[in-house]
């Protein structure tokens, strides 16, 4: 496991953005951005890349005991602004489906507050904050990466 000193550490190096990302690209050439999340399940974080660089990162909400959080790369299938799940009756707004079941994705967690973030609790969905939920919902688009991963990287000294 990553000791918070090490984790704060790797958010900070994470967060640091070079001037060399705003640099439009030269005439004539088209500039194509790429945007990925990352679920990091030891940590319960997500983590937002654009072109490599991170842009964001906020607490969520992975599956529970008994209903993990499947780990892999995936890809946001479809959006739905907010739909009621047809398995629990529940809304799930900003929901951005990553599994060709249609039963796994990221969206806004429906229990209120955020004191349930930063713990396993869910039935296998990447539950996310209000204002995270709302912005990745904005930010992600069809096609873009999700990868979730059991453990975060281990960083060199």
């Amino acid at each position: 496991m990553i000791c918070l000193s090490e984790l704060f550490r790797f958010f900070l190096g994470v967060l640091a953005v070079s001037w060399s990302a705003s640099v439009p690209p030269a005439d004539g050439q088209e500039y194509t951005s790429s945007r990925e999340a990352v679920i990091l399940i030891d940590c319960q974080t997500i983590i937002f890349l654009e072109n490599g660089r991170e842009t964001n990162l906020a607490l969520v909400s992975t599956g529970r005991a008994g209903f993990n959080t499947p780990t892999g790369t995936f890809e946001v299938l479809y959006r739905r602004r907010a739909p009621v799940s047809s398995s629990y009756g529940v809304r799930m707004p900003y929901w951005l489906c990553i599994h060709p079941s249609g039963q796994i994705g990221l969206h806004q967690t429906f229990l209120s507050g955020t004191n349930f973030l930063g713990t396993r609790r869910s039935h296998g969905c990447i539950r996310l904050g209000e204002i995270t939920a709302r912005w990745s919902y904005d930010w992600l688009s069809v096609g873009s990466n999700v990868r979730i991963q059991t453990e975060s990287p281990r960083r060199v000294s």
